[in-house]
């Protein structure tokens, strides 16, 4: 059975699975960053959280940096690890940044540990992807 990107049930497996995998050796720069993302959907906007590279809903109190971007662009980032997308993204001006860039530039460099991909994959068998 899928879950659709973003929903509350999605959120909800995600953390399931995530706390099945235990450690999941989140490279030190991965665990410097709180980033707030708000999420444009068919439905509306739909909020989440980067916590020290632990997905979870809603926002953090006091992010590192704070995004926005359409859901397409979520879902290449954090479902299908396509990190070039983030690039493209802001270039395209389709991803909006705001706080603490200078903890974002370590992040381009980015390379997720062996848990946090078998952890992404396990994400992306049972995401679909559609707008909401």
């Amino acid at each position: 059975m899928g879950y659709r990107f973003l929903t509350p049930e999605w959120f909800d497996k995600v953390a399931e699975l995530t706390e099945a995998v235990g450690d999941l050796e989140v490279p030190k720069a991965m665990q410097e960053v709180v980033v707030n993302l708000s999420i444009q959907t068919a439905g509306g906007e739909v909020d989440l959280c980067l916590d020290r590279g632990i997905i979870r809903p809603g926002h953090a109190e006091q992010p590192d940096v704070r995004m926005q971007m359409p859901q397409d662009y979520a879902y290449k980032i954090l479902v299908a690890g396509d990190w070039s997308a983030g690039m493209k993204g802001y270039i395209a001006r389709k991803i909006r940044l705001k706080g603490d860039m200078r903890k974002m530039i370590p992040l381009q460099l980015y390379k997720p540990s062996g848990p946090q991909t078998a952890l992404r994959e396990a994400i992306q068998r049972l995401t679909e992807l559609t707008q909401a």
